[in-house]
């Protein structure tokens, strides 16, 4: 009976435990469609790999999200995603008869904490102990960045018993928590600054790591003391980092918002409603969770970024008009005589990157409600929208009128005009206009075929 030698093991468990946790599944069922004693190997080692993983999932659960890069790109503590496995590796040596506890761990506390938090602080004296085995591609954070050193992640770890009772009280302390859970979250940091000065720090790091919209987490920031809630108290505690992170991220979309260009495209435009949103959502929440004074650091970094957001979304605005303009012009026709009147082009294209570039501003401009009211700009927006439903409903009823009329040479060509206006109409949430605009295009098609 053939077996794998003890290279080809090596060799394969290597390249298991290098696959990603997404591909594991995929690579465990494909395994399990083979037959011979070698397949049959290689399913025992990644079913090994499945169950390893998922006992790492359970001990290290509170800690994972710090070894994965924050999506919205706010700066956060983050290790590197590797670390994480070369640590457990090196924690359960030794402890394999604790292993077993882990499997069907439950949301209550029993056995399989314990063996957690064992090996928890097995992880943490590893990283203390021998941190170059554990990471030697390790280097020294630039100056302001997040502390992500070895040090760091030990006292991570020696936090995971707190973090593992605290995060289901999380959503609590981000929505309107009472008098009796604030005070818990007020005593969680205190036992967390008894184990270390830094622990209250790492705690509301480890609490960041799990929340997906970075703005809510200012408003837990600003509850773990009575005073937190005050910029002169909370920018001389070790808690004030967490708003200079939020304000140095504003800062970088802000300068993103400004390179962008309207003629750029449908791809920028939504970037550029991804980041004004979200500069919207920290800026708000600020307001409502901090009393910042105008005159202190924040409080000018917040107000310059509000100016230059308002001005990028005032020039986007009016590049809005423009493009719908270009896309579907109006053009000077003799009435009798010397008498002229502004009337819909219709020879003008139906299709290309006019028409793109319009739809891709329009659809910017909607989405843009919500954050405009922050930046003061509401009313601009609105009295656009204004302005443009007048606009393409005139232009699609005289477009119309001229199929109706018998005046258009490509009756054709200008009821693909007119099905543009009433994209764009519906783009700018102008929906009654785009209905009617619909119908009687719907007519006239309908009386042409008669």
């Amino acid at each position: 009976m053939s077996s794998l030698s003890a290279a080809h093991r090596a060799a394969l468990t290597a390249v298991v435990q290098a696959c990603p946790d997404k591909s594991l599944a995929t690579l465990g069922a494909a395994v399990s469609a083979l037959s011979g004693d070698k397949a049959d190997e290689l399913a025992i080692i990644v079913r090994d790999e499945a169950r390893d993983r998922a006992r790492r999932a359970t001990a290290f659960g509170p800690l994972l999200p710090l070894f994965h890069p924050r999506e919205d790109g706010a700066p956060a503590l983050t290790f590197p995603g590797m670390i994480v496995a070369r640590v457990w590796r090196h924690a359960v040596q030794g402890e394999e008869a604790f292993l077993p506890l882990l499997d069907g761990a439950v949301t209550t506390d029993g056995e399989w904490t314990l063996a957690a938090d064992r090996l928890c602080a097995k992880a943490a004296a590893v990283l203390r102990d021998r941190p170059r085995e554990v990471w030697p591609e390790f280097q020294r954070p630039a100056e302001g960045e997040p502390p992500s050193t070895p040090a760091e992640l030990a006292g991570c770890f020696d936090l995971t018993p707190l973090a593992r009772s605290a995060l289901p009280r999380l959503p609590v302390w981000l929505e309107r928590p009472d008098d009796n859970q604030l005070a818990g979250l007020r005593l969680l940091i205190q036992d967390c600054l008894e184990m270390s000065p830094d622990g209250g720090r790492r705690m509301i790091d480890i609490l960041f790591a799990h929340v997906a919209d970075a703005e809510r987490m200012l408003r837990v920031v600003t509850r773990t003391s009575r005073l937190a809630d005050r910029e002169i108290t909370l920018s001389h505690s070790e808690m004030g980092v967490f708003v200079e992170r939020m304000l140095i991220s504003v800062q970088a979309r802000v300068q993103k918002i400004a390179a962008v260009r309207p003629s750029m495209g449908e791809a920028a435009m939504l970037g550029v409603v991804d980041d004004v949103t979200w500069c919207a959502g920290v800026l708000a929440e600020m307001d409502m969770s901090l009393q910042v004074r105008p005159d202190s650091s924040w409080g000018k970094t917040a107000r310059m970024a509000r100016v230059q957001v308002s001005g990028q979304l005032s020039g986007l605005m009016k590049s809005t008009s423009a493009a719908v303009h270009a896309a579907l012009p109006m053009k000077r026709r003799t009435i009798t005589g010397r008498m002229t009147r502004l009337c819909p082009w219709l020879e003008a294209p139906s299709d290309g990157e006019p028409i793109e570039a319009a739809a891709a501003l329009l659809a910017a401009v909607a989405a843009l409600r919500g954050a405009a009211v922050t930046f003061g700009c509401e009313a601009d927006r609105s009295a656009l929208k204004i302005e443009l439903t007048d606009y393409l409903s005139t232009w699609a009823n005289e477009a119309l009128d001229s199929v109706a009329d018998g005046e258009a040479e490509n009756a054709d060509h200008v009821l693909r005009l007119v099905g543009v206006t009433a994209r764009f109409l519906t783009l700018i949430e102008a929906l009654e206009a785009a209905r009617a605009v619909r119908r009687r295009a719907a007519s006239a098609e309908m009386a042409r075929l008669g």
